[in-house]
C-alpha cells in the first residue's frame, strides 16, 4: 500500500487529487466496502460504459466520412497478395487494410497463412442490482488483485472479471468463474451480499504472451495490425486507432512502435 501510494503521488499532476482514506472515509464514498479496509482515492478516476464509448466512436467516424458495413468479413488475396476485403457478397478493394478484429484476428489471416501471437482469454463479469440504492456517484473499486467493482447510475454494480487463459472461444458461464468473481467482490465489499444477480456476461480478451499490443505493419503484406490490447482495449483502442490510421496513410506515427511489432518473437 505504501509503495502504491508513493507511485500515485508522483503522478498526482495527471491523476488529480490523491488522498489516503480511512475505512470510515472510504465507506462514505462506497458503503458496501469491508470494515477495516483503507483506500487510496484518485480524484480523476472514472468509469467507462463500453457500449456508449463504442457508439460514440462510431458516430464520430461516420461524421468524418467513414461508412459502416455489417456482415461477415473475409480478406481477399490473389497470388498471396492482399487485394481488399469481402463483406458478405460485397467486395471493397484496398491498398491498405487495418486488422482490428480483436481475439478473432487470426481467423481473418487464414488466407495469408499468417498467425499472430494472439489468443482469446475468457472473462466472466457479473452485473448486480441494488434496488433503491443510488449508486451513480460510487467510485470504482480496485482491490489489490486483478478484479474490480464498477458502479453505474441504474442501481447497478458490475463485478469482474475472470482471466481465463487457454479458454479458446468457449462462451459458457461456469460455476468456477461465477464463484471467483463473486468471492473476490464480496471479500472487498461484503455489503453486496444481498444484491440481486442481474446477468452474467462473457467476453474474450485478445491476449499476447508478453501482454503488449500488436501494433504496426505485418511484414510482407499490406496489412496493419491493431490488436492484442488484452483488458485495456477501451483505454488504448482510440489512441491505437489513430496510430494505425497514420501508418495506413504513410505518416509517421509519432512514437517508436518497434516493441509492438505484430510478428515479434515471444
Amino acid at each position: 500500500m505504501e509503495r502504491k501510494l508513493r507511485d500515485l503521488t508522483r503522478r498526482e499532476a495527471e491523476a488529480g487529487q490523491i488522498a489516503r482514506l480511512t475505512n470510515t472515509e472510504a465507506r462514505k464514498l462506497f458503503p458496501p466496502l469491508a470494515e477495516g479496509l483503507e483506500a487510496v482515492y484518485a480524484e480523476s478516476g472514472a468509469r467507462v460504459d463500453g457500449h456508449l464509448l463504442r457508439n460514440a466512436l462510431l458516430r464520430a467516424a461516420e461524421k468524418h466520412g467513414a461508412v459502416m458495413r455489417n456482415g461477415k468479413a473475409k480478406l481477399s488475396c490473389e497470388n498471396g497478395r492482399l487485394t481488399g476485403v469481402h463483406v458478405d457478397d460485397s467486395f471493397f478493394p484496398a491498398d491498405k487494410v487495418i486488422l482490428a478484429a480483436g481475439a478473432w484476428a487470426n481467423e481473418l489471416l487464414g488466407p495469408l497463412g499468417i498467425k499472430l501471437p494472439l489468443e482469446p482469454q475468457r472473462g466472466q463479469i457479473v452485473h448486480l442490482k441494488l434496488p433503491g440504492e443510488n449508486t451513480d456517484s460510487w467510485p470504482v473499486i480496485l482491490p489489490d488483485t486483478d478484479h474490480y467493482i464498477v458502479s453505474f447510475a441504474d442501481s447497478r454494480v458490475v463485478a469482474g472479471a475472470t482471466r481465463e487463459t487457454g479458454s479458446g472461444f468457449d462462451c459458457r458461464i461456469t460455476a468456477g468463474g461465477l464463484h471467483e468473481v463473486l468471492q473476490e467482490a464480496l471479500s472487498a465489499a461484503p455489503g453486496l451480499h444481498h444484491a440481486t444477480v442481474g446477468e452474467v456476461r462473457v467476453g474474450f480478451r485478445p491476449m499476447t504472451k508478453d501482454l503488449l499490443p500488436l501494433l504496426g505493419h505485418i511484414k510482407g503484406t499490406d496489412l496493419i495490425a491493431a490488436a492484442g490490447f488484452g483488458p485495456s482495449g477501451l483505454t488504448i483502442g482510440p489512441y491505437a486507432g489513430s496510430l494505425a490510421a497514420s501508418l495506413a496513410f504513410g505518416e509517421e506515427p509519432g512514437m517508436n512502435l518497434e516493441k509492438y511489432d505484430p510478428m515479434r518473437k515471444m
